[in-house]
């Protein structure tokens, strides 16, 4: 992917104070045929933001002046830049951030050290997605009936995916069931299904799952809790539950990555060197 229908290389936007961070995304993105911006914190970001108008903004968290949660709100706010879909890329890594990115408005969450394939399929799904989405006006709502599929106007296609998302990440444990979930956005269950599984290929419960374990394997990897407990904080019903889903997408036991408080020197995730500086 290179242009758009109208011959213009498609434009990303990277905001992040670390040179290094904005030289690797940089070289891997150009070399996918986009044009490039960077700016080097917040406020440069929001004004090129605005006077250039990207098909896409990569948005780091921890910078000097403007950190990325305040900026994707600042951009969400305003006219000329909130529609433009923000993919926060950060190494904060934890649930209660990727929880507040996506409530700001962004649409995807990158973790650093990042996988340079991951991220070039990430930005360019995102890309296609959005030009789907252009020129494309509000319709007035439409009464929705529960069990009935709807066709939805793009724009709102995406509205309901990011609120949808941001309800079940922020409470693992006990989330609605789909129906609520669905009332909750303003649409019905056969049409929220199929906006998860057009965007991110599994269905609400798949998602769901997806998320606990990985915060499952987060809290496993500090060895604060036990294994019992944290099949409780996610929202399994015991540790033999959460061991046949840990199994089954990981390939391994939560024993396995488990580093009990008692051990010397545990291995954090924040103690290994990473590729990219957060």
């Amino acid at each position: 992917m290179s242009t758009d229908p109208s011959g213009f290389l498609e434009t990303v936007l990277i905001i992040d104070d670390e040179p290094d961070n904005l030289h690797l995304a940089f070289e891997i993105l150009r070399d996918q045929g986009l044009e490039i911006l960077c700016a080097r914190d917040g406020t440069d970001g929001l004004r090129l933001a605005a006077e250039l108008a990207p098909d896409l903004i990569l948005l780091d968290i921890r910078m000097p002046d403007l950190n990325g949660f305040e900026v994707c709100a600042r951009l969400k706010s305003l006219p000329v830049t909130r529609d433009i879909p923000v993919i926060f890329l950060s190494a904060l890594d934890q649930f209660e951030d990727k929880a507040q990115g996506f409530a700001q408005g962004g649409v995807d969450y990158i973790t650093k050290p990042f996988d340079a394939r991951e991220l070039c399929l990430r930005v360019t799904h995102q890309i296609r997605l959005a030009r789907r989405v252009t020129g494309i006006t509000d319709a007035a709502p439409v009464a929705v009936e529960q069990d009935e599929p709807d066709e939805v106007p793009l724009r709102r296609w995406l509205s309901i995916f990011v609120k949808a998302r941001t309800v079940l990440l922020t409470d693992l444990v006990d989330p609605p069931d789909i129906a609520a979930l669905a009332r909750a956005c303003g649409t019905n269950r056969t049409t929220l299904q199929r906006i998860f599984q057009e965007h991110l290929g599994m269905g609400v419960a798949g998602f769901l799952r997806e998320q606990r374990l990985q915060h499952a394997h987060q809290l496993l990897l500090r060895g604060e809790h036990r294994v019992e407990d944290i099949a409780h904080l996610v929202g399994y019903s015991g540790s033999h539950e959460l061991r046949r889903a840990f199994k089954q997408r990981f390939g391994r036991l939560p024993s396995d990555v488990f580093r009990h408080p008692r051990d010397s020197d545990p291995v954090r995730p924040d103690s290994l060197e990473p590729l990219v500086r957060a």
